[in-house]
């Protein structure tokens, strides 16, 4: 009983949302279901992207060396910084959950916290293929004035949650590796 409190407690988000389905099938099993496909649905989707990001961070990890994202995208990059990461946001693709990891990495070796939001920002609604469809779809004005609006956006974002978030404030893998080891 008491191994149980402690993985539910170490597991909470895991614990609530399976009381929630438990729930739902109790109060209504057709969306109890309906839900449940989904979430295999996106599981599925994860477990066919997640394995491809985890290489990609573990050669950002292994094979970039701490200088050179200090140096392209730290704290004293400047313009440089951020034209780079609005192209690595840019020309990503895959679902915005995919840049998580690579982001965490990034942090680690020296990224500054505005050129990851921009990273984010710019791979969540900048992405080239996508501009080419939204102009064909929306025209070239609503694009072009879209596109604009949102770099201005994530500018102005990047700049506030760098002074609301220190670097201090993000997740250390390495102090946790030493603790470990």
């Amino acid at each position: 009983m008491n191994n149980i409190l402690v993985k539910i407690k170490k597991n909470k988000l895991l614990t609530l949302v399976s009381l929630i389905y438990l729930v739902l099938f109790w109060v209504n099993t057709d969306k109890a279901i309906l839900s449940v496909k989904n979430s295999i649905y996106y599981v599925k989707e994860m477990l066919e992207i997640m394995p491809a990001i985890f290489v990609i961070t573990s050669l950002i990890e292994k094979n970039v060396p701490k200088n050179v994202i200090i140096n392209n995208l730290g704290e004293n990059s400047g313009i440089k910084g951020t034209v780079l990461s609005f192209i690595l946001g840019s020309f990503s693709a895959g679902p915005i959950y995919a840049a998580f990891p690579i982001c965490k990495t990034l942090i680690k070796k020296g990224a500054s916290i505005s050129n990851i939001v921009i990273i984010l920002s710019s791979w969540a609604v900048i992405k080239v293929p996508m501009l080419l469809n939204e102009a064909k779809f929306l025209g070239i004005k609503f694009m072009f004035l879209r596109w604009i609006l949102t770099i201005i956006s994530i500018l102005c974002m990047s700049y506030l949650v760098s002074l609301l978030v220190e670097h201090a404030n993000t997740p250390n893998t390495e102090k946790k590796i030493i603790e470990l080891s």
